[in-house]
């Protein structure tokens, strides 16, 4: 049994691990890093709501209106794909080409999966919230109307 095991794809992990060695901690860090960086310079969403002060952000934050996990999780995602990128050379260089590849590949696949299901979750609060708003200002805009029509 153990000879069936080290045939393929678990000689070729103690070969990668091997070649990593301990620099996987430093290829997560760099890879957060350069996520963040990424985030921040293309992804920052434009904000569809001005606030007049600090208090007004803060009240939305504390109350759940703004969310933070949406960015959270596309930094998560930049970090892990470069991450799998990396490691996927290294496997290609340190074992199998051809199992390298196909491997990074399949799993660049299976975390963009991942994502879009946290991400679907995501949009749908911010959907909620954008209905909610537009509403809200329907509401205002028929209240100032109904007052001005008495006067």
């Amino acid at each position: 049994m153990e000879g069936f095991l080290r045939l393929g794809f678990f000689s070729m992990a103690e070969k990668v691990t091997n070649a990593l060695g301990n620099s996987l901690p430093y290829i997560i860090t760099g890879s957060v890093i350069v996520g963040i960086w990424v985030y921040f310079l293309f992804l920052v969403p434009r904000k569809s709501k001005r606030y007049d002060n600090f208090l007004d952000y803060l009240n939305d934050v504390l109350n759940f209106r703004v969310m933070v996990s949406s960015a959270l999780a596309k930094i998560l995602y930049i970090a892990f794909a470069l991450t799998l990128v990396i490691v996927g050379f290294v496997a290609m260089f340190a074992a199998n080409f051809l199992v390298g590849l196909i491997g990074t590949i399949i799993l660049q696949i299976v975390l963009r999966a991942l994502f879009e299901l946290v991400m679907v979750f995501f949009s749908t609060q911010e959907n909620v919230v954008f209905l909610r708003e537009k509403k809200e200002e329907e509401y205002r805009d028929l209240y100032y109307r109904d007052e001005d029509e008495e006067m």
